[in-house]
């Protein structure tokens, strides 16, 4: 039997907290009052990562992820357009900054979200999105969303071909459920606690692991100064070449 841990209400009420708040004190903010209320739950070393799905590309921040419930933060500077997807999932997002536009089936005009407003998009249910010049959002998704990773991953492998990302949203799933497997207070379908234990100690271990090592270093900013040492460098060689 599953047992839902996250009530979308209260993860409503711990996205509030952080409006207002510069960017990423914000986001720390509404780690922390969502660790207050399901304590032991939320983690905070997952980095952040792109995630290239309906044509969107966003980057998010997992805080939690099981089989059938997760909590992200979401969002991107610079705006971007797309489908949502059509899930057996349900998200329920809190805008925290930003705006963006939605959009269903037989709706002629955009619906405007703004800070404090909440979206729901309901199963099987899908919306067309633009985030303008940029949002943030808190989001809380329930149902089985393992069958969303195929739609998650598609446009990373077919498209962008961006085969790091994917990797990284695999293994942090894949460390997260390994968390929430592995923690004494989880038990969710108990004839399947003992594999899932075991189990938890090679996902937690390996996903960190190949979470670390994929981590990008950090974009450089070239200078004006750095762009004519690179051009000197760069005829400096053609020299030698020439030369030898």
């Amino acid at each position: 039997m599953i047992r839902y841990i996250f009530d979308p209400e209260v993860v409503d009420e711990c996205a509030l907290k952080g409006i207002g708040h510069s960017k990423p004190e914000m986001f720390d903010i509404i780690a922390r009052a969502l660790e207050e209320k399901y304590p032991g739950d939320i983690y905070h070393d997952q980095p952040w990562i792109y995630s290239i799905a309906g044509g969107a590309m966003i980057q998010m921040k997992l805080y939690f992820a099981s089989l059938h419930e997760y909590i992200m933060i979401w969002g991107t500077p610079i705006g971007s357009e797309g489908h949502s997807g059509r899930h057996h999932v349900a998200f329920w997002d809190t805008v925290i900054d930003g705006e963006t536009w939605y959009y269903a089936e037989g709706q002629f005009e955009k619906r405007i979200y703004k800070p404090g407003s909440r979206i729901y998009v309901g199963k099987r249910q899908a919306v067309g999105m633009n985030f303008t010049d940029g949002v943030w959002a808190v989001e809380y998704a329930r149902g089985p969303i393992y069958r969303s990773l195929p739609f998650g991953l598609a446009d990373e492998f077919l498209s962008a071909r961006d085969f790091v990302a994917a990797k990284q949203t695999l293994a942090i799933y894949a460390t997260l459920i390994g968390r929430h497997w592995g923690a004494a207070h989880n038990h969710d379908y108990p004839l399947y606690l003992p594999f899932k234990r075991l189990a938890a100690i090679p996902m937690t271990r390996i996903g960190s692991r190949v979470t670390r090592r994929l981590m990008p270093p950090p974009p450089r900013e070239l200078t004006r100064s750095a762009n004519r040492e690179f051009e000197r460098s760069t005829e400096d060689a053609t020299v030698v070449r020439r030369t030898v």
